[in-house]
C-alpha cells in the first residue's frame, strides 16, 4: 500500500506542474552537493510557483468548461447545470474561489468540488452554470484570474454565551 500511495503522490505532483507539496521542495541542493541536482531543484521551484493557488495566491491562466452533467465529481456531488462549481488540481475540495474572465471583466464565485483539468495549459475546469455567468460558453476557453477565498470562521458555542453580569444589567 505505501508504494501505491507514493506513485499516486508522484503522479499528482507531476500533473500539477511540479513537486509543490512534497519533500523535494524542502530539501536543498547543498544537501546533495551536485550541480546537476541544483539544476533540478531550480526547475522544481519554478514548478512550485505554478501551484501557488494552494497557498492562497491568485493564479492567471486559461479555463475551460466541461459538460459532464449527471456524473459524480471528486467529492461525490453530481454535476448539474444550476450550481457554479469548478475543478482545480490543488485547491481543497469544498473551498471557494472567485473566477474573473479577463476578456469581459465578469466574475463568479465557484465551489471547488472536482479535480482537474487534465489538459496541459489550463488551470481550471468550470461547470456549465459558471461558464454561463462568465459568458464564455461560446468560446469554450477563456483567460481568467483565480482568487482562492479564505474560509469563513465557524462560530463556536463560546461566542454565543453571555456572562451573568451582562444579563443582570
Amino acid at each position: 500500500m505505501p508504494m501505491r500511495r507514493t506513485i499516486g503522490f508522484s503522479l499528482a505532483c507531476l500533473v500539477s506542474g511540479g513537486f509543490c507539496c512534497g519533500a523535494a521542495q524542502h530539501a536543498t541542493a547543498a544537501d546533495y552537493r551536485s550541480e546537476r541536482v541544483e539544476q533540478r531543484f531550480a526547475s522544481f521551484k519554478s514548478g512550485a510557483a505554478a501551484c501557488g493557488a494552494a497557498a492562497g495566491r491568485s493564479q492567471f491562466g486559461k479555463a475551460a468548461w466541461y459538460n459532464l452533467v449527471g456524473n459524480h465529481t471528486a467529492n461525490g456531488e453530481i454535476l448539474d447545470t444550476v450550481t457554479a462549481t469548478a475543478a482545480h488540481r490543488s485547491l481543497p475540495l469544498a473551498s471557494f474561489a472567485r473566477v474573473t474572465n479577463l476578456g469581459n471583466g465578469r466574475s463568479v464565485i465557484v465551489k471547488i468540488n472536482d479535480r482537474g483539468p487534465f489538459t496541459r495549459g489550463r488551470i481550471l475546469d468550470l461547470s456549465p452554470r459558471a461558464a454561463d455567468l462568465l459568458d464564455m460558453k461560446r468560446a469554450g476557453v477563456a483567460e481568467v484570474v483565480l482568487e482562492p477565498l479564505a474560509p469563513q470562521p465557524t462560530p463556536t458555542i463560546a461566542a454565543f454565551q453571555t456572562s451573568d453580569a451582562s444579563i443582570a444589567q
